[in-house]
């Protein structure tokens, strides 16, 4: 809230798929009431926000979040299908995380300031099923991409502190 800028807006990437995802949109909708956010609603292809927002040279966007991101390119985006073919899961997180990140990129080229919200996960769990670690490496190599390019990332672990490339 302390950046200054002519516009906000909240790149919403939670798709409502039951009463529990519904409550957490509702919740996030009160935290922003009051702040001057325009809410876009923009589950896959995060890059055709730019067409929505006005003046994106004075504007400020938060992104959240990742892991939703993920899941929807993964799983809703027709041009980013899974591969059935296990040989081809490497191809396909490197070539989709790529993608994806050319996407926020995109974004984050146009608009004066973007901070984006990310989740990463650990793939020890033997537990996972091969469809939860696809996504779960999908998810953590978009977030290795981006902090690649991100001015700043901030760790908000126990302990964490601020990283900067």
């Amino acid at each position: 809230m302390s950046l200054p800028g002519k516009h906000r807006y909240y790149v919403a990437t939670m798709q409502v798929a039951d009463a529990a995802s519904a409550g957490r949109v509702e919740r996030h909708r009160r935290m922003r009431e009051g702040k001057g956010f325009v809410t876009l609603e923009i589950p896959f292809d995060v890059n055709k926000a730019i067409e929505c927002i006005k003046d994106p040279e004075q504007s400020i966007v938060l992104l959240e979040c990742i892991s939703n991101l993920a899941g929807n390119e993964m799983y809703d985006n027709p041009d980013r299908a899974r591969p059935g073919n296990v040989s081809d899961q490497d191809i396909w997180v490197r070539e989709t995380a790529d993608g994806i990140v050319s996407d926020i990129k995109a974004l984050a080229d146009a608009v004066q300031d973007l901070i984006i919200v990310a989740n990463r996960f650990e793939t020890d769990d033997e537990g996972y099923d091969d469809e939860t670690v696809l996504y779960v490496r999908l998810n953590n190599a978009v977030n290795d991409r981006i902090a690649g390019f991100a001015d700043r990332v901030i760790d908000m672990l126990p302990g964490s502190k601020v990283i900067c490339p």
